[in-house]
This record gives structure tokens, C-alpha cells and sequence, in this order.
């Protein structure tokens, strides 16, 4: 399972880059998922701010959202105290890593670019998404592998997930719905179509998160949404200022939105690979929605069904498996996941 689930998260993240920022209604124009797609160059921002998302870019590389995963994982296999400053440290040892085997660093980062340069300290990164109302969508991202650990252990790992660089109440919640989606559809193999309202039973969410996420519960099936209802699942169409980028229509770089996405277009899949089209359709910040939605699927159901040009294609094959053959037989993860299938 934790191979297949990181697998997963590999391709929904590198086959998302291709097409990350770009407007739902070019995608659903020029995206039928039998090639790769390479159209970060038509990414709509002004031409001296392009090269952030094309310099170093090469078409089927995965990006922060499946590294940022493997340091998650990694700070889970140290057999140290799972903290705040240990996921910092080994993020930072993930990226490192990446840049001294490509001399460069991974895109994708938001704020910890800021960090990884020296340009910030940690605190300032967790001080400019403290009390931010739409803080970044990295908690989430990566929370995926926390829906294996044991349940009283889920809720407080995500926090301090969040915590580590978003110390934002909504960052919180982000992490720990997806990380209970994880635990959901993975360890408790229950039906997708209730993962939200299984949010709702093991998340302590405030009123801002409960009100959004019922009426994402409440929407229709994915292939009758309406302007309307795409409004509700992802904030205001065409994407607004400060949210990142504005002007195109999809889902924002939100911890909110990200999650709400994840959860509606898990409830409406049935294998990784529709959850794989149905997250890249919705535009906008796609490889970070993409990288959970297929993770958690291909968990549960294995790579079947995704095309085989895409599986050939995952960068760092044998590292990705190494890094789940290590997560497995950790002891201390396996005594902390006892009890339950992996």
C-alpha cells in the first residue's frame, strides 16, 4: 500500500506541474491525459516573473508537494520525537538532497523557498502564515501518510505537520482532514462518497471550515457542477488577489480550497486514475490537489488504470520505493500502525 500510495502521489504531482495555473476551461480544451502536457510557459503572469515557473523545469519531475512527502515520511522513520523543528530539518535534507543531484532546487516551493535561500528564518515563514485568511496549501499536500499512523495519533501529527511552517488554525484543519481522508478511504476501506462527513466526525473544525465543507458535501456530481457550485468548491471564479495566482479560473493556493477539492473530488471517484482527470479538470493549482487525490486512490486501489506511459515515466522510481520499503518496515511506524492493514 505505502508504495502505491507514494507512487501515486509522484504522478498526480508530475503530471499536475504540466498543467499547474492554468484556467479549468484550457485544460478541458487542450488535456485528454493521453500525453504530457508541458504549458508552464503560457502560465499567465508577466514575462520577468514566467522564469519562477520554467527555469529548471523539466516535464515530468515532481515537485515540493512529493518531496515535501518524503521528508514527512522520513521524519516518521528517524525514530526520533515527531516534532515541528524535525520536519523542518528534514525537508530541508529532502531538498538538499534533490539539489545536489540536479543543481537546482525542486519548483514548486512557496514560502520555504524563502527559508531553503536564507532569505528568512523558519519563524518569519511560520509568522507570515500565521494570521493569514487564505494561508498556502502545504500542510495538506503532505499529510497524506499520516492517515496510517494510529488513530490517536493522527489529529496531533497533523498539527504539528501544520504547525512546522503554517501555525494557521485553517492550515490545521487542512492537514488534519486529509490526513482523516487518508485514514478513511485507506485503513477503514469505507465508502468514498462519506469521507466528508467522516471530517466531520474526527475533526474538532471551526465554523468558517464546517460551513464550507457543507455545503462542498452538498454539491453535485462533478460532471454537473455549474458556475455556482464551482464558486462554493474553490472561492471566487476567476481566482482573486491575494489568492495565488488570480485571474484564472480553478482552485487557489488554500489550504481550504485544497482540501475541500480533495475531499469532493475523492467522494466522486471510484480509481486513482478518474480522481487523477477529475483533479487536473478543476484548473488552478492542480499538481497539489492531484499529488493527494491519486495518492490516496492508488492506495487503495492499486496503479491499475493509470496509464502506463505515466508509470514508466515517475522520476526517482527506485528512491520512491526505497523510501516506502522503509516506511513499512520501521519498526517504530509498524508499532504505532499495529492493528491495522497496511
Amino acid at each position: 500500500m505505502i508504495k502505491e500510495i507514494l507512487l501515486g502521489i509522484a504522478i498526480g504531482d508530475a503530471f499536475g506541474a504540466g498543467v499547474e495555473f492554468q484556467d479549468r476551461d484550457w485544460i478541458r480544451q487542450h488535456v485528454d491525459f493521453s500525453k504530457f502536457v508541458n504549458a508552464r510557459d503560457k502560465i499567465k503572469v508577466a514575462p520577468e516573473k514566467k522564469e519562477v515557473f520554467t527555469k529548471n523545469y523539466t516535464a515530468w519531475e515532481y515537485t515540493d508537494d512529493t518531496e515535501m512527502t518524503i521528508g514527512l515520511i522520513n521524519a516518521l522513520n528517524s525514530g526520533e520525537v515527531f516534532s515541528e523543528d524535525l520536519l523542518v530539518q528534514k525537508w530541508k535534507e529532502e531538498y538538499e538532497l534533490g539539489k545536489a543531484q540536479k543543481g537546482y532546487g525542486r519548483n514548486g516551493h512557496g514560502s520555504m523557498s524563502w527559508y531553503y535561500s536564507g532569505a528568512k528564518t523558519i519563524e518569519e515563514v511560520r509568522d507570515f502564515q500565521r494570521d493569514r485568511p487564505n494561508p498556502g496549501n502545504a500542510p495538506a499536500m503532505r499529510s497524506v501518510p499520516l492517515g496510517l499512523l494510529r488513530d490517536d495519533l493522527i489529529n496531533e501529527y497533523a498539527a504539528i505537520n501544520a504547525n512546522a511552517t503554517h501555525p494557521n488554525k485553517n492550515a490545521v484543519l487542512s492537514s488534519q482532514c486529509i490526513a482523516r481522508a487518508s485514514e478513511y478511504v485507506l485503513i477503514k476501506k469505507g465508502d468514498t462518497a462519506h469521507v466528508i462527513d467522516y471530517c466531520f466526525s474526527t475533526v474538532n473544525l471551526n465554523e468558517e471550515y464546517k460551513a464550507y465543507l457543507s455545503k462542498v458535501n452538498e454539491l453535485s456530481m462533478y460532471e454537473n457542477l455549474n458556475t455556482e457550485e464551482f464558486t462554493i468548491l474553490c472561492g471566487s471564479q476567476p481566482i482573486q488577489a491575494p489568492y495565488f495566482l488570480p485571474g484564472i479560473n480553478g482552485v487557489p493556493s488554500d489550504s481550504k480550497f485544497t482540501a475541500g477539492a480533495v475531499l469532493y473530488v475523492l467522494k466522486n471517484s471510484k480509481n486513482p486514475f478518474e480522481a487523477l482527470k477529475k483533479s487536473v479538470l478543476l484548473g488552478g493549482d492542480v499538481d497539489s490537489f492531484a499529488s493527494i487525490t491519486t495518492g490516496i486512490m492508488a492506495g487503495r486501489f492499486g496503479l491499475k488504470g493509470i496509464p502506463q506511459f505515466m508509470i514508466n515515466t515517475i522520476e526517482n522510481l527506485n528512491y520512491l520505493e526505497q523510501v516506502a520499503e522503509k516506511f513499512e518496515q520501521n519498526k517504530k511506524l509498524t508499532d504505532e500502525i499495529r492493528n491495522k492493514e497496511i
